[in-house]
């Protein structure tokens, strides 16, 4: 069995991981989110043989958004993923097409390879074992990151569990299934060898959100994060003396999460019927922004990374006042506005706060999905975090463990 490192290894973005055992397939197949001269990202490696089938651990566009080039270049093989998962990355990667759009550059591939992508998903629900071909069999399991996202579980000539982006903490979606075993796995090092604890850091996030600034952007997805930091603020109003105003499409997408009710956790299903229906939470209205910005508000609106979307809009408008305040909560991409911003090469006058929110696995996570899936495994790889932090990641757990874990590279193949 043959494992190449497409993307996503030694980085975070782009994830992409071939395998080669009875059958040949791809594990997701995004993009790393850069601005550069003509692009807006960077691709996976491309040269790979035919393909039997393509799975997918879940929307975002790190792990999707780059699938409509393999249509394009002709690969018409069955696209194994959630319902939600499918419904998503139809859209998320409609976005990525417009981001070149904005940006009047030319997209990496045409609009009609998306309509041509959706024809090719086959949807299979959590806990289904199918085969996707040639005896490879797959299971989907919760992973808690996202709705719809998943364990990928495969049955090949070895067993596989890629975890793609998992969180134990979520507030919508269930808890990731850890009731299995396999030889090899491929883990998340999004935080590397750090402990996140989620309740201190949300409460530092609301302490920063309330701390007498005059306006306030939060620059977060439009699924996913924004719901996050929609119902954290919600639990957290009484602390909260601003109008708070947020983007329609956090408001969409809440309402499309809430048509999948067997992919959230049942409690959640309340709590965002409330979101959608809290007098709390106005619609941003861009052609009135001049006016809410001098009244003073709390802004939430994607892109997170400050790379295109309403966001940056209200980010220009607030910068150069000292009076106002700029937090950035999650994974900033290397040449994103945000990230040039958190590493002090953009300078404003605002005020910048890096107030990470966790939404995957850190280090006692990590150590705890071993104990309980891969203590027996025969390999382990460091996936989804940039460096050093997966190498730190890598060492951390090899100590505790005794295991074979590694931190592969972009481009590097693993013979098993």
């Amino acid at each position: 069995m043959r494992l190449k490192c497409l993307g996503g290894f030694g980085e975070q973005g782009r994830s992409a991981l071939l395998v080669e055992g009875k059958s040949c397939f791809l594990v997701d197949y995004g993009v790393k989110k850069t601005v550069g001269e003509g692009i807006l990202g960077e691709l996976p490696l491309k040269n790979f043989p035919e393909l039997d089938f393509i799975v997918v651990t879940h929307a975002h566009q790190d792990h999707t958004a780059m699938l409509p080039l393999l249509v394009e270049k002709g690969i018409n093989v069955p696209i194994y993923a959630t319902p939600p998962t499918k419904e998503f990355t139809i859209t998320y990667c409609e976005s990525w097409h417009k981001n070149y759009e904005i940006h009047r550059l030319v997209p990496p591939y045409d609009k009609q390879s998306i309509y041509e992508l959706e024809k090719l998903f086959v949807t299979k629900p959590y806990f289904q074992e199918f085969e996707a071909g040639k005896g490879t069999l797959i299971t989907f399991f919760p992973s808690g990151h996202l709705v719809g996202s998943a364990i990928v579980y495969i049955k090949d000539e070895k067993t596989i569990a890629h975890f793609g982006d998992i969180n134990f903490n979520d507030a919508i979606n269930p808890k990731p299934y850890l009731d299995f075993d396999a030889e090899i796995g491929i883990i998340n090092g999004s935080y590397g060898d750090k402990i996140m604890p989620k309740e201190l850091l949300e409460k530092k996030f609301i302490e920063n959100v309330t701390s007498g600034r005059f306006n306030v952007l939060i620059p977060s997805a439009a699924l996913g994060r924004g719901q996050v930091v929609c119902l954290l603020l919600l639990e957290n109003l009484s602390k909260i003396d601003k109008e708070i105003y947020i983007s329609k499409s956090i408001i969409e997408n809440t309402k499309r999460v809430l048509k999948y009710p067997h992919y959230i956790k049942p409690e959640a299903i309340g709590m965002l019927n409330k979101l959608v229906d809290s007098p709390y939470f106005k619609i941003i209205d861009e052609s009135k922004l001049n006016d809410l910005i001098e009244k003073g508000a709390i802004f939430i609106a994607p892109d997170a990374m400050l790379s295109s979307g309403p966001a940056l809009k209200i980010f220009n408008l607030l910068k150069d006042q000292p009076q106002n305040k700029i937090i950035l909560s999650g994974f900033l991409a290397p040449g994103t506005l945000g990230r040039k911003l958190a590493e002090r090469e953009v300078s404003i006058n605002a005020v910048l706060s890096l107030s990470e929110l966790k939404v995957h696995t850190d280090l006692t996570d990590n150590k705890f999905i071993i104990n309980k899936t891969l203590s027996n495994a025969k390999l382990i790889l460091i996936h989804h975090g940039e460096e050093p932090k997966s190498t730190n990641l890598a060492n951390k757990l090899r100590e505790k463990f005794n295991l074979d874990i590694r931190s592969p590279h972009f481009g590097d193949a693993i013979i098993f």
